[in-house]
């Protein structure tokens, strides 16, 4: 196996977990499934989702059953990595899979973590673009950015709400936050290496 099988294993691996919690995020947001990108997230994930959801129900509105996935997929991902992928070189190895593999006891946990504040970033830098580019035209894309982040968005606007009604500020206080966060995971993979 090389470094391209490698590379490919970890990005269709991140993907598939982030479709996953998208599906959770789209439910804990009530978003409208007309939305054409719902549509999708909801007909991909249908297949797996369902049956498993016959068996462990969902907790109101939190879908057990796509969190058990995407913890499945990355459980999978360190082990085909520990067993197939470990001899190669540091370099190789990317921040999420080191920190993932370095985390005692919860490997899958660490790299879950990693997972979810790298898509919770992009969605709010997308947020933040495409609430500038759209000029309030309703736009499907701006409609699902603005669905799938409510469940964050919502405790934060409590705190701090919009400015003269329309300068909403959490998002950019979120992605600080999402910055903080992964740059302490960082410092914590890189003292669990070295330390």
């Amino acid at each position: 196996m090389n470094n391209i099988t490698f590379t490919l294993l970890e990005h269709l691996s991140n993907l598939l977990v982030m479709v996953f919690l998208l599906r959770l995020l789209l439910q804990l947001g009530q978003a409208d499934f007309h939305n054409p990108i719902s549509q999708f997230i909801h007909k991909f994930t249908a297949p797996v989702i369902n049956p498993i959801r016959s068996i462990i129900p969902d907790m109101g509105r939190f879908s057990t059953a796509s969190f058990m996935v995407a913890l499945a997929i990355i459980v999978i991902k360190f082990f085909i990595i520990s067993t197939v992928f470990i001899t190669l070189p540091p370099q190789a190895m990317t921040l999420g899979i080191i920190i993932g593999l370095m985390m005692k006891g919860a490997p899958a946990m660490g790299g879950l973590i990693m997972i979810i504040t790298n898509m919770l970033l992009i969605l709010f830098l997308g947020l933040m673009i495409a609430s500038f580019m759209s000029g309030g035209r309703y736009h499907p894309a701006v409609a699902f950015l603005y669905q799938v982040t409510r469940p964050i968005l919502r405790p934060v606007q409590k705190i701090i709400p919009p400015i003269a009604g329309s300068i909403d500020l959490s998002p950019m206080i979120i992605l600080f936050g999402l910055w903080f966060l992964q740059d302490a995971l960082y410092s914590f993979g890189v003292k669990l290496i070295t330390g």
